[in-house]
């Protein structure tokens, strides 16, 4: 293994890890206490390096750094007309990140985190290794792993607040990773509200469609449902060098269904209390948290 680097910080992501190469030294602690943790000591998979750049532009702010990106040759791209832009040479497994500075200020970082979500799928492609996330919170309760899923504003942070007598791996972007007999659920660096997370990983034991409401209740899903609305919450596997093409949303699909086919899912009500973690006990015979 190479010595540790000052200026690299280094994601770990189970099964594979970015570094990221500060250009601007200082950025590599800015990024410790924005993630909450130290630079993972493991050998990156890729190599970003990573510069914000001063501008005197008011730039439009996307709600994705998907939809906006084009490809512009030689494996470089452009995100939402210049914020960010870059380069990456899979084959080298190395890339370039240069961004408007504007996405350091407070939760804008949170925008600057949706193009990791481009190195992670890079990285996994250069490792050879399954394993997607998944917009969601997710906890570890008696050794197993539980997924909360939904869109904004369904309730995954409320589940992750109230989780708090179990192990809170985080309430944003949560990793799937296929098993021989199952899937591991593991955390990742990704921030959301809930900042009181910690690393970790377990099997994962059940998923929970969330809908917030006046009681707590779990409810059947349909097979066909269940993975429809797990798909749309799966982040695309859309690498640095790549954009969404037609095959996209049918292995966002298919990743949805064979995840339902072997992990419970049902759709879960929830009030703002940990009341919710009183039925899933029941249902999966949950020993008392500690």
């Amino acid at each position: 293994m190479k010595p540790p680097r000052d200026n690299v910080y280094t994601l770990d992501l189970t099964g594979a890890a970015v570094g990221l190469v500060c250009h601007q030294p200082p950025l590599a602690v800015g990024l410790a206490k924005w993630f909450g943790r130290p630079g993972a000591r493991i050998e990156p998979t890729i190599d970003v390096g990573l510069e914000f750049v001063d501008h005197r532009d008011d730039p439009h702010l996307p709600t994705s750094l998907l939809t906006t990106k084009r490809l512009t040759g030689g494996g470089g791209f452009d995100i939402a007309d210049g914020l960010i832009t870059g380069t990456y040479d899979a084959r080298a497994r190395t890339g370039e990140l240069k961004i408007k500075a504007i996405l350091l200020e407070g939760l804008l970082m949170r925008i600057f985190e949706q193009v990791l979500y481009q190195a992670h799928a890079s990285a996994r492609q250069a490792a050879g290794c399954g394993g997607f996330l998944v917009h969601s919170a997710a906890v570890i309760a008696d050794g197993r792993g539980f997924l909360f899923v939904g869109p904004s504003e369904s309730g995954k942070t409320t589940a992750a607040r109230h989780s708090s007598a179990w192990h809170v791996l985080g309430d944003e972007m949560n990793l799937v990773v296929p098993t021989d007999d199952g899937y591991l659920l593991a955390g990742t660096p990704f921030n959301g509200t809930f900042r009181d997370k910690q690393p970790g990983s377990a099997p994962l034991a059940g998923i929970f469609l969330l809908q917030q409401a006046p009681r707590h209740a779990l409810a059947t899903v349909e097979p066909a449902a269940a993975a429809m609305a797990l798909a749309a919450e799966i982040m695309p596997p859309v690498g640095l060098d790549q954009v969404p093409d037609n095959d996209t949303v049918p292995t966002m699909m298919d990743l949805a269904a064979r995840m339902t086919d072997k992990v419970p899912v049902a759709r879960l009500e929830l009030l703002p209390d940990p009341g919710f973690w009183n039925i899933i006990g029941e249902r999966f015979s949950l020993a008392p948290s500690a």
